[in-house]
C-alpha cells in the first residue's frame, strides 16, 4: 500500500491545531513553513513539498482565508491537481467562514474541531468528491488524437461536433493520456474578435514572452506571433485551439488567422509530434495545400455503455432498460444527458416530448433564481474578468446571497471557472443570456458601471499578471458597448479583432452611429483583413439611411470580389433594408450561384418574397432553402409563416414546431405556434404557447396580449386583466391591440359603453380587419341592448362591413350576418 504523505496549509492562528494534527497522523506528515523566518523562506522548497505529497491538506478558517501564503500553496496544489490528478486535495472547515467556489467539490468536513477527528477523516479511505462532470469513454477518439501526434504528414487535427457534444473534453483528456509534464500542452480559446493583435498578446501571455509592440503593423505581429509558435512547437509543445469555427470562413474554407497559424507550424514530411488541435462546431472545407496535413472527425454521440455512467454520475434514477432509452433518444450527447438526469425517470411519452428541448433548451428560467439569472446575464457580457466581491457589488449582494447564487449556476453547469480562476459562461449559452440581459430598460446604465468596474481591476493588474489580457480585451470591448470609444481607443492601439466583434454587437443592438465608429476604428488599409469589417460598414450605411454611401461601398466591394457570396448577400441586404425588394432578390440569386450552401440564400428571397406578399413564391423559396438542407429555425418559421397565410394550417403548424423544437427559447417561435392553434380552434394548446413565450420572455408583449384574448374567449376573466394589465406596463405595446383586447374583454362582461370606448380607440390606431369585425359586434351589441337605435346601428355595421369587403375579409363577420341580418341588408 502506497504510504500516504500529507501536506498540512495552515494560517499562523491555526499552527497549534495543525501540529497536533501532525503528531495524530504520524511522522510521515509536512506541515508548512510558517515557522520559518520569512528572511530564510525558500519557495522551493514549499513546492518540493506538495510535489511529495499525496494528500494536500487545507485547513480553512477565517484566518486561512485572509492569508496570502495559504493562497500561494493552494495555488501550487490546485496547478499539481489539474496538471494530473496525482494529489488528492482535502478541505477541512474549522469555522462559518464561507467556502469559496473551487474548494466545495474538495470539501471533506465542515466545523471539525479535533485534530483526532480530522486524522480519522484522513485516515479513512472515504473517496475524493467527484466534480460534476466526468470524462466517459472516448478510447477510439483518444486513438485519432494520438494518430494525428504521430503521423509524420499530419500537423493539424480538427475535433467537430455539435455544442455540448465535448470536443474540448476530449481534446484536454487525450492529450493528457498521451503527454507528459507540465506545459506541454497550450489552450487558447478563440472568438470572433480573436484576430492577429488579440492572439499574439494571447500567445505571449501564456508563455511569459514579450508581446509584439503595441500599434505595430499587422505584417510585424504576424511574424511575432510565427516565431511563438514555431518556438514551442519545436521544443515539444502542443497547441489547442478551442471554438476554431469563428476562424472559419462562410463556406467553411480556412479563414486568414487559421492559415497563419497553420502555415507556422507544418512542415512537410516531418510532423512527427507537431500538432496543432482546433475544436469547432464546424467542419471545416480544407483547400489546396492543406487536404494532406489536416485530418478531422466529427464527434458523435457516447455509446449506450457509457451514456449510463455518465446518467447514474449526475443523480439519474431509473433501471438499467429506461435510462438505456434516454441514451438511445438523446443520441448519446453528453450536455443533453447531463441536463435530463436530474429530471429522469421520464415517460416514453414525455421523453419524446422533451427530446428537442433538452438537447437545445438547456436553461430552464423556472429552474433558476433571480438572482442566479442576473449573475449569468453579467457573466454573458464580462465573461470572466470581474472577481466574486466585484459582481456581487454589481449585484448589491452580502457574500451569503452571492455564494448562494454561484452555487446555484455551478451546480446546473451553467459556468465554469475560467483559467484566470474568475467565473465564465459555457459558450453555449452566452448569446442567449446576452439577450436576456440587453432586454432590461437600464441596460446601457448597467454597462457603462461594469465597464468603470473592468477600468479600475485592469488599473490594478501588471501587464505581466495571468489575468491581464483578458481583462484588457474584455475592458476594451464593455467600453465600446457603453459607448465609451475614446477611453478604449487609449488601452491600447490596433485591437482590430476586439474592435469588431464590439461593432458587430452594436450593429446587432441597432446602435448604428456608434457602431460605425467602431467599425471604421477597426480598419488597417488591408482589403483583405478589412472585408468583414468593411461588410457590416456597409448595412450600417444603410441602417443610417445613408444609401449613396452605402451603394457606393456596396459597389467598391463587389468590383473586388465579385464572385464573394457573402459581399454579393451583404449587397442585397442593403436593397432589403431600403425596402427595394426585386433589387433585393436580384442580389441574392447573384449570390447563389457562388456559395456551396445556398440554402440560407433562399431563405432570405423567401423573407423578401412575404414583404412582398407574394406568399406562392415565399412557400416555395422556404421549401427549396429546407429540401438544400437549411432546415433551420429561420427557415421553418418562413415558411410556416406563408403556408398560414395560405390557409394551410396543419402544415404551418407542423413547421413552426419544428422551429420551435430547433429553438425552444425562442419567445416568438412559440407565439406564432399560438396563432396557428387558434387558426385551427385549438384555444387550449394556444394559450399553453403563449404563456410558455411569456415565461422565457417576461417582455414579451404580443403573447402577453393573445393569453389575455384567449383568457377572455375561454370565460376566463380575471386572469384576462391580468394578462392584459401586464401588457399595458410593457413598453413599446400597440395601443391598437392593447384597445382591441380591452375592447373584447368589456364586450365580454357586458360593459358596452367601455367596449364602445375601447373600440373608437383602436379604430384611431389602425382600421385592420381584428377591430373592424370587432367593432361590428359591438355595435350590433349596443344596438340590441338599446344603447342606440336599430337604424343606426345597421348604417354603422354597413359601414364597417363596406370596409371588410375591401380588404376581402367580409368572412369574418359571416356569422354574425347569419345570426343578425337585419343590420346587414
Amino acid at each position: 500500500m502506497t504510504t500516504k504523505r500529507y501536506f498540512i496549509s495552515h494560517a499562523g492562528a491555526d499552527k497549534p491545531l495543525a501540529l497536533e494534527l501532525k503528531a495524530a497522523l504520524g511522522d510521515d506528515a509536512w506541515v508548512d513553513l510558517h515557522e520559518i523566518d520569512v528572511g530564510q523562506l525558500l519557495l522551493h522548497e514549499i513546492s518540493a513539498g506538495i510535489e511529495a505529497s499525496t494528500d494536500f491538506v487545507l485547513l480553512w478558517s477565517r484566518a486561512s482565508s485572509e492569508s496570502r501564503w495559504v493562497q500561494f500553496e493552494t495555488t501550487m496544489a490546485f496547478t499539481r491537481w489539474l496538471e494530473d490528478s496525482a494529489i488528492a486535495l482535502r478541505i477541512v472547515c474549522l469555522d462559518s467562514t464561507p467556502v469559496p467556489l473551487h474548494f466545495r467539490p474538495f470539501l471533506q468536513a465542515r466545523t471539525t474541531t479535533t485534530p483526532a477527528e480530522i486524522a480519522s477523516l484522513l485516515g479513512g479511505n472515504t473517496p475524493a468528491p467527484r466534480p460534476r462532470r466526468r470524462f466517459f469513454n472516448r478510447n477510439t477518439e483518444i486513438n485519432r488524437i494520438e494518430e494525428a501526434l504521430y503521423d509524420s504528414t499530419i500537423s493539424t487535427l480538427w475535433i467537430c461536433g455539435i455544442p455540448g457534444s465535448g470536443k474540448r473534453s476530449l481534446a484536454r483528456e487525450g492529450l493528457a493520456r498521451i503527454t507528459t509534464g507540465s506545459g506541454t500542452v497550450l489552450t487558447i480559446t478563440v472568438d470572433e474578435g480573436t484576430a492577429e493583435p488579440e492572439l499574439n498578446l494571447r500567445l505571449s501571455s501564456s508563455l511569459r514572452v514579450e508581446p509584439a509592440e503595441e500599434g505595430a503593423a499587422l505584417d510585424s505581429i504576424v511574424t511575432h506571433s510565427v516565431g511563438i509558435l514555431k518556438t514551442f512547437v519545436a521544443n515539444g509543445g502542443i497547441l489547442v485551439f478551442e471554438d476554431a469555427e469563428h476562424w472559419l470562413e462562410d463556406d467553411g474554407s480556412l479563414g486568414r488567422v487559421a492559415k497563419q497559424v497553420v502555415d507556422a507550424v507544418h512542415q512537410p514530411s516531418n510532423n512527427t509530434n507537431r500538432l496543432i488541435v482546433f475544436t469547432s462546431r464546424r467542419k471545416p472545407r480544407l483547400g489546396a495545400g492543406y487536404e494532406q496535413s489536416s485530418s478531422d472527425f466529427y464527434l458523435d454521440g457516447l455509446k449506450v455503455q457509457h451514456s449510463l455512467p455518465l446518467l447514474r454520475s449526475h443523480d439519474a434514477t431509473g433501471t438499467d432498460e429506461q435510462l438505456t432509452a434516454v441514451a438511445r433518444e438523446l443520441d448519446g450527447h453528453p450536455l443533453a444527458l447531463e441536463v435530463v438526469a436530474p429530471r429522469l425517470p421520464l415517460s416514453a411519452g414525455e421523453l419524446n416530448e422533451q427530446r428537442h428541448e433538452i438537447a437545445t433548451d438547456l436553461i430552464d428560467p423556472n429552474r433558476i433564481g433571480v438572482t442566479s439569472w442576473r449573475l449569468l446575464e453579467i457573466l454573458s457580457l464580462v465573461d470572466g474578468p470581474l472577481s466574486g466581491e466585484e459582481l456581487s457589488e454589481v449585484l448589491e449582494l452580502n457574500a451569503g446571497s452571492y455564494n448562494e447564487a454561484v452555487a446555484e449556476v455551478t451546480e446546473s453547469g451553467l459556468v465554469r471557472l475560467a483559467s484566470i480562476g474568475t467565473l465564465t459562461l459555457h459558450p453555449l449559452l452566452r448569446d442567449y443570456f446576452l439577450r436576456s440581459y440587453r432586454k432590461h430598460s437600464g441596460y446601457l446604465e448597467l454597462t457603462d458601471r461594469l465597464a468603470t468596474l473592468l477600468v479600475a481591476r485592469l488599473e490594478r493588474i501588471t501587464p505581466a499578471g495571468d489575468s491581464y489580457v483578458e481583462t484588457l480585451l474584455s475592458t476594451v470591448k464593455v467600453l465600446g458597448l457603453a459607448g465609451r470609444l475614446n477611453e478604449a481607443r487609449a488601452l491600447r492601439q490596433g485591437l482590430i479583432g476586439t474592435l469588431f466583434q464590439t461593432g458587430k454587437e452594436l450593429f446587432q443592438e441597432k446602435r448604428w452611429a456608434e457602431a460605425l465608429a467602431y467599425l471604421e476604428e477597426a480598419l488597417t488599409g488591408d482589403d483583405e483583413v478589412d472585408l468583414p469589417a468593411q461588410q457590416i460598414i456597409m448595412k450600417t450605411l444603410a441602417s443610417l439611411g445613408r444609401m449613396p454611401e452605402a451603394r457606393e461601398l456596396g459597389a467598391q466591394l463587389v468590383s473586388a470580389h465579385p464572385q464573394s457570396p457573402s459581399v454579393l448577400r451583404d449587397r442585397g441586404r442593403v436593397e432589403q433594408i431600403d425596402r427595394k425588394w426585386a433589387a433585393a432578390i436580384s442580389w441574392y440569386e447573384k449570390a447563389i450561384h457562388f456559395r456551396h450552401n445556398n440554402s440560407q440564400l433562399y431563405a432570405d428571397i423567401a423573407q423578401v418574397r412575404i414583404r412582398m406578399e407574394d406568399w406562392d413564391g415565399a412557400a416555395a423559396a422556404a421549401k427549396t432553402a429546407i429540401d438544400k438542407g437549411g432546415d433551420t429555425p429561420f427557415a421553418l418559421s418562413i415558411y410556416s409563416q406563408a403556408l398560414e397565410a395560405l390557409g394551410e394550417f396543419e402544415d404551418a403548424r407542423t413547421m413552426m414546431s419544428r422551429a420551435v423544437q430547433r429553438e425552444p427559447s425562442n419567445p416568438r417561435y412559440r407565439h406564432r405556434l399560438g396563432r396557428i392553434a387558434l387558426q385551427l380552434n385549438k384555444p387550449s394548446q394556444a394559450m399553453k404557447e403563449f404563456q410558455r413565450s411569456v415565461e422565457i420572455d417576461a417582455a414579451f408583449v404580443d403573447s402577453w396580449l393573445s393569453l389575455a384574448s384567449v383568457q377572455v374567449d375561454l370565460g376566463d376573466f380575471a386572469k384576462a386583466r391580468e394578462s392584459l394589465s401586464n401588457a399595458q406596463e410593457l413598453p413599446g405595446a400597440p395601443l391598437a391591440v392593447v384597445q382591441n383586447v380591452r375592447a373584447k374583454l368589456a364586450l365580454a362582461v357586458n360593459d358596452l359603453d367601455e367596449a364602445d370606448t375601447a373600440i373608437v380607440a383602436a379604430l384611431g390606431e389602425r382600421r385592420d380587419p381584428q377591430n373592424l369585425a370587432l367593432a361590428v359586434r359591438i355595435v350590433i351589441a349596443r344596438a340590441e341592448a338599446g344603447k342606440m337605435t336599430a337604424g343606426q346601428g345597421r348604417a354603422q355595421a354597413r359601414l364597417f362591413a363596406k370596409e371588410l369587403m375591401g380588404m376581402n375579409q367580409l368572412s369574418m363577420i359571416f356569422d354574425l350576418s347569419q345570426r343578425f341580418p337585419r343590420y346587414f341588408e
